[in-house]
């Protein structure tokens, strides 16, 4: 199961979104969540990062992968045990 979520430069309640992404995520054990926020919102990328390198996010996944083409996508990958 893939679960994709769209954000934009102007979300106020962008961290609440991508914890409940993470929360569905755990409970139906998905593969994948794409995050797409746009090309041009290099401020809107610093805060998911930031907000994924807490050790609480970071504990729920494997592997966080951003998109080198310009698109303004970042994949995050699990593996459940």
């Amino acid at each position: 199961m893939k679960i994709k979520l769209n954000l934009s430069a102007g979300v106020a309640d962008m961290e609440e979104r991508i914890g409940r992404a993470l929360e569905r995520a755990k409970i139906h054990r998905a593969s994948q969540i794409e995050i797409s926020y746009g090309t041009q919102a290099g401020e809107t990328k610093k805060r998911i990062l930031n907000f994924l390198m807490k050790k609480e996010c970071r504990d729920l996944y494997d592997r966080l992968v951003k998109s080198k083409d310009g698109w303004g996508r970042i994949f995050i990958h699990f593996r459940w045990r």
